[in-house]
């Protein structure tokens, strides 16, 4: 078996033109698998129950395109805000009893039944809208 090699790449904080050269880059260095969206699920649902995979279907097109292999990441790691605004007690407590606040990985407590539920219907809609 040969190793193989691979990279996390948040596509959703560049811009758009410089994806392709990224995919080139990558694939100059020995690159063959990307991980994406782990981070993005503001982007993918930027309100409430309206998706945005547009941007998400380029992305893994050119990564494709230049014979890079995307691994697809559950987002689940970075509430977006409208959640946070939704259920402010979804907020993870630290050890010193203080929420802690928007804007960090993590910042949600796992077992909020809020969370779990958005959780849910983000991922049956993703279910509906990639392709292998």
């Amino acid at each position: 078996m040969i190793p193989e090699l691979g990279v996390c790449y948040y596509p959703e904080h560049w811009d758009e033109a410089m994806w392709a050269e990224d995919a080139a880059r990558m694939v100059e260095t020995g690159i063959t698998w990307v991980r994406i969206a782990e981070f993005a699920w503001s982007r993918l649902e930027p309100v409430p129950g309206h998706f945005t995979f547009e941007w998400l279907d380029k992305a893994i097109g050119i990564l494709a395109g230049h014979g890079l292999k995307v691994v697809m990441c559950t987002p689940t790691a970075t509430p977006p805000r409208w959640m946070i605004d939704r259920y402010p007690d979804m907020l993870a407590i630290d050890g010193a009893g203080q929420p802690r606040t928007f804007g960090s990985r993590r910042h949600y407590c796992f077992s909020h039944l809020g969370y779990r539920a958005e959780k849910r219907a983000h991922r049956a809609s993703a279910r509906g809208t990639i392709r292998a």
